[in-house]
């Protein structure tokens, strides 16, 4: 189910262009939600029916609860899980405010520990399950303390918890340690299979990782750019034609931008639209770069049956700034720059809210 949900979650940011980490796990996060919601619901019909029933189904809400706390990259995902985990557990009666302290510290110790620790746990996945065991074993207690369920019903529940985390864990590992062996191996998960270029994937991750090196020293711009006119291209001409206009124009750029700096590097992040990112560049520079790429693809010449067709694209620009929230609000100001140069006429560079003609 976690992974559908990443893979639904990918889709969806893909689709809206997102880029945050939170963004890409909206799906995870409103389905794990829900479920803390549904399982606090059924629990008030089932607690007065039989108690048996009524702490199993407790226990399988700290096992997603746990295990969310291991599989998500998002601390804002994490800190929602938790509120709707403390609205489903409060009916226990156990949950005081310094065992939520308890709860959320814990919690956040397997969130940090699933990220820093993979070195000396790669083969011994058991490792990860002794927090969440301690954390159990705390619960447990305050259960006892609060509603006083049977030794037996409590070590049952704590033995089933641990097995069923120990075999997550495991299972978590050997997934991951597969997508990672594919992604490495498979070229499609980092080009795009038309033009060659980095596909959005790449993108994401790039930039993502360009926008947490921005400092003062280490500027960033982005150069958002899509072919125009490129639906009528492929209406009059074909869609051969079209896949032509593409490759063409994403082989000239990506070759101009690498002969200028080997960091710099063309994506395809839609049908007709591409973007450089623009690591350690200053904005006069940055400038002067997506100038080089407009004339590049107005040189261009397709040669078609009715003709020589001419290519012209609009651009948009913008560096990070100390306001931006995050990698996402940087790409959608260089895309409403692009608009704008679309709406100034095509053909045009547009850096933040200044469009160039030339």
């Amino acid at each position: 189910m976690f992974n559908l949900l990443e893979h639904v979650g990918r889709q969806y940011a893909n689709r809206n262009h997102l880029l945050g980490t939170f963004q890409q796990e909206i799906p995870l996060t409103i389905v794990i939600s829900a479920l803390m919601l549904l399982m606090r619901v059924m629990n008030k019909d089932i607690h007065a029916q039989d108690m048996t029933q009524y702490w199993l189904l407790v226990s399988v809400q700290m096992v997603f609860v746990i295990y969310t706390d291991l599989m998500v990259e998002s601390i804002w995902t994490f800190l929602t899980v938790k509120v709707f985990a403390a609205i489903s557990f409060a009916g226990t009666g156990a949950m005081t405010v310094l065992a939520w302290g308890i709860f959320v510290l814990a919690g956040l110790s397997i969130f940090w520990e699933s990220r820093y620790t993979q070195k000396w746990s790669q083969s011994r996945p058991f490792l990860f399950a002794i927090p969440p065991m301690l954390l159990d074993a705390v619960f447990w207690g305050l259960m006892y303390v609060g509603w006083h369920p049977t030794p037996l019903t409590i070590m049952a529940n704590y033995i089933g918890f641990t097995c069923a985390m120990v075999a997550l864990f495991a299972n978590s590992r050997n997934q991951r340690a597969d997508q990672q062996i594919v992604a490495r191996l498979t070229h499609e998960t980092q080009f795009d299979g038309l033009t060659g270029v980095r596909n959005w994937t790449m993108f994401q991750q790039d930039f993502n990782q360009a926008y947490a090196s921005v400092k003062v020293s280490w500027p960033l711009a982005i150069l958002a750019m899509d072919l125009d006119n490129f639906k009528g291209i492929n209406d009059t001409y074909g869609h051969l034609t079209g896949n032509e206009v593409l490759i063409t124009a994403a082989t000239t750029l990506e070759k101009l931008v690498q002969s200028i700096d080997a960091d710099y590097h063309l994506y395809r992040t839609g049908g007709e639209e591409f973007a450089v990112i623009l690591p350690h560049t200053d904005p006069m520079t940055a400038k002067k770069i997506g100038q080089r790429c407009q004339q590049a693809i107005r040189e261009l010449t397709i040669t078609t049956k009715v003709g020589p067709l001419n290519l012209t694209a609009s651009f948009g620009m913008t560096q990070a700034l100390d306001k931006d929230r995050d990698a996402t609000a940087v790409f959608k100001r260089a895309d409403q720059a692009l608009y704008r140069s679309k709406r100034a006429g095509r053909d045009r560079l547009t850096i933040n809210q200044e469009t160039l003609v030339g």
